[in-house]
């Protein structure tokens, strides 16, 4: 299970092989035939109380599905890794705002996924055209985040693989971290310099 957790893309496999199985599961017990799976407006489409009985009305609640669901998936990546890596990270030691401005950023924060999370509730349980709209704009508003995550980064896996050992060394001293074979050279050269500056 090693190579699993450590190894993102067989990570990925595994969950869709597993998703896999789920739908194939629920599906041989009747899921495909409930009036979960249906889409477009009926009498037994229900949101929150309310029968999306017309298009118009289905229609609203769509639109409000994909721009909701865009709002608060680029709003999360903005706000929630500033929040984990800016505010509870003990390594950083600057704020870019007053304390009181950040309290209140994380408050209202936290005020509105918790608003937010009942609608998210209930269309979940309406029916799967809502689910598959959320889930057009979970993929649109994530490729622009995640493009921008990486704008700054360059694909180098043994650079990669011995900055994550040396972060495990930090946490257990009797880690060794494994430095690539193309990086020795520049540590020994590095070395070298500074010992020609001391003398």
């Amino acid at each position: 299970m090693d190579c699993v957790f450590d190894d993102k893309r067989i990570a990925v496999v595994f969950l869709m092989v597993w998703l896999v199985i789920v739908v194939a599961v629920f599906k041989d017990i009747g899921l495909l035939d409930t009036k979960f799976m249906s889409a477009g407006p009926s009498d037994k489409t229900v949101f929150m109380g309310m029968v999306l009985d017309t298009w118009y009305k289905w229609g609203l609640v769509a639109a409000f599905t994909f721009v909701n669901t865009s709002i608060n998936d680029f709003m999360s990546d903005a706000i929630s890794p500033w929040l984990l890596n800016t505010i509870t990270d003990h390594k950083t030691k600057y704020l870019p705002y007053s304390k009181l401005t950040c309290l209140a950023i994380s408050q209202l924060w936290s005020v509105y996924c918790n608003v937010m999370s009942v609608f998210g509730l209930f269309l979940a349980m309406t029916q799967v055209d809502f689910v598959l709209i959320r889930m057009a704009a979970d993929l649109t508003v994530n490729m622009y985040t995640n493009m921008r995550f990486m704008r700054n980064k360059v694909t180098s896996p043994d650079r990669y693989k011995r900055d994550v050992e040396m972060e495990l060394a930090v946490l257990d001293p009797d880690t060794q971290p494994m430095v690539p074979e193309s990086d020795k050279s520049m540590f020994s050269i590095e070395e070298e310099s500074g010992e020609q500056s001391k003398a």
